[in-house]
């Protein structure tokens, strides 16, 4: 097995327990409050420090950081690289800290200005409440981003299961308890906040067993040239970042003004889909950003483009067959994960023609989240930017429309619109840019692929019939399907996969042969 393989297998272990837990986490916060006002605010609350968390953390900041961490490495050595990252991070939780202070106090200003519903008064409370989580986490994707510069990834990616596993404690010490949904939320902001900072602590320590000290033994003009380098990449890759953002708020906040239930039903939908994103392209983009940018620093385009063609074949092997088996058993995995306590099967029925929406658009999402990595490696941040900003603009403009004739699933809607779109142009600027050649890269999946997914949609829809002949409850129903026809359809997608002499496996060795 290749060490790129063995870094995605490890990446996407932690990062299953990451999501498994995250589950976990959100079904006991959904059984506590429900699809209620009280869970839209908790939501609404945590989607803007996790905005932030997104765009100095994961987003902007280490796709700025990890090219330039990168290139050290490549240029002079991994202490050289340690060295100038001691420099980085006291300034960057010095901005932190004071950016989180300003806009505390930047809420409260607004709140006294104007008088606001209790939903929308208690998420902006929330906010508040979360500020210190935005420094600890977007500290935390620093640290992890060199790790995985370093070929460090196991410490970087388990950390969110610490966090999903004190926010789990949280909620069930208040159901324990048997507190309000004001006590919940007090118990779910206590979790945050100490979730994030074991998960800044925990890549922390391993970087300082790598050699790494707080202690600048060199003197910041030494990377002066790095620190340039670094704010050429930022300043447009914040730009880019903070138009996904936006885009994710955007739709948040307008599904804040069409009921209760309206953003709780687009979280739980949203979750579902990124579960298989998270797992597998998230564990892709992880290992293959700090690849593809050495990649770009010490070889050819050619080289540079065969890199990007190997992730987009992991991604597709794994991302299309989640798509379909979430399309056609949505309602049985919403029954089994989400109707217990406070959620109950009425809001499963209107969360299931949202997930369906989603479970659509998750192969583009997955596209374009590898595709917009591909320029950020390159060091050509305009062009994404462009299109992101193009396409925040659309899915405005779609979820204006949409939401007045369909509501909450016409926003759904808009996103998918915009992720189709999104995906068909950033794909174009990528073969125009790399000279990619899609033809001669990913042309011997479609059949096996698409042979595997008509499989998998036949085991789904035939086996749900014979279950309904069970003289069960709905619940069973649910989870007998779920339970028997997920893991019979994936077993049967990777035999067709294998008699096509096509899988993970085998697509690192027709890349090597191709190639």
């Amino acid at each position: 097995m290749s060490q790129d393989l063995k870094n995605v297998a490890s990446v996407s272990l932690t990062t299953v327990l990451s999501r498994v837990t995250g589950l976990l986490r959100d079904v006991l916060i959904f059984a506590a409050l429900g699809a209620s006002a009280w869970s839209s605010a908790f939501i609404v609350g945590f989607t803007i420090p996790n905005l932030f968390r997104r765009l100095f953390g994961e987003g902007a900041l280490s796709s700025a950081f990890i090219p330039v961490f990168s290139s050290i490495i490549e240029k002079k050595n991994v202490q050289s690289a340690l060295a100038f990252f001691s420099h980085f991070i006291v300034r960057w939780t010095l901005l932190l800290t004071g950016l989180a202070l300003a806009l505390v106090v930047l809420v409260q200003l607004f709140l006294s200005m104007g008088t606001f519903s209790e939903r929308w008064v208690l998420s902006f409370k929330i906010f508040q409440w979360l500020m210190p989580y935005m420094i600890f986490i977007c500290l935390a994707a620093i640290f992890s981003g060199a790790l995985n510069s370093i070929g460090r990834f196991f410490s970087a990616s388990f950390a969110p299961v610490l966090f999903n596993l004190v926010l789990i404690v949280s909620v069930v010490i208040g159901i324990i308890q048997g507190i309000d949904e004001a006590g919940i939320i007090i118990w779910l902001c206590g979790g945050v906040l100490l979730g994030g900072l074991l998960q800044l602590l925990l890549p922390l320590v391993d970087l300082k067993k790598q050699g790494w000290s707080v202690n600048r033994t060199s003197h910041a003009d030494e990377f002066s040239e790095s620190f340039e380098s670094f704010r050429v990449l930022f300043l447009p890759s914040l730009l880019g970042a903070a138009v996904l953002q936006i885009n994710i708020l955007v739709s948040r906040l307008l599904a804040n003004t069409l009921d209760d239930t309206a953003v709780s039903l687009l979280y739980v939908s949203s979750r579902m889909m990124e579960l298989p994103l998270g797992v597998f392209t998230i564990a892709v983009v992880t290992v293959f950003f700090p690849v593809m940018s050495r990649t770009f620093e010490s070889s050819s385009l050619d080289s540079f483009a065969d890199v990007i063609l190997k992730g987009l074949r992991f991604i597709l092997i794994i991302v299309l067959p989640a798509a379909v088996g979430l399309s056609v058993l949505s309602k049985e995995i919403l029954i089994v994960l989400f109707e217990w306590g406070s959620f109950r099967l009425s809001d499963v029925h209107a969360t299931v023609p949202i997930l369906i929406i989603y479970a659509v658009a998750l192969p583009f999402y997955s596209i374009t989240t590898f595709a917009v990595r591909c320029f950020y490696a390159g060091k050509d941040m305009k062009l994404p930017v462009r299109l992101s900003i193009w396409f925040l603009i659309l899915n405005t403009v779609f979820s204006l429309i949409f939401m007045n004739l369909w509501g909450v699933y016409g926003l759904a809607f808009a996103n998918l619109l915009s992720a189709i779109l999104h995906t068909f142009f950033i794909g174009k600027a990528m073969k125009d840019s790399y000279k990619i050649s899609f033809s001669k890269g990913l042309k011997h999946l479609l059949v096996p692929i698409f042979v595997g997914l008509i499989l998998i949609a036949l085991i789904s829809l035939l086996g749900k019939g014979v279950v309904s002949y069970f003289d069960c409850t709905h619940k069973m129903h649910a989870f007998i399907s779920v339970s028997v026809l997920i893991p019979l359809s994936v077993g049967a997608y990777f035999f067709v996969l294998q008699l096509f002499k096509i899988s993970d496996f085998s697509s690192i060795k027709l890349w090597k042969s191709n190639n």
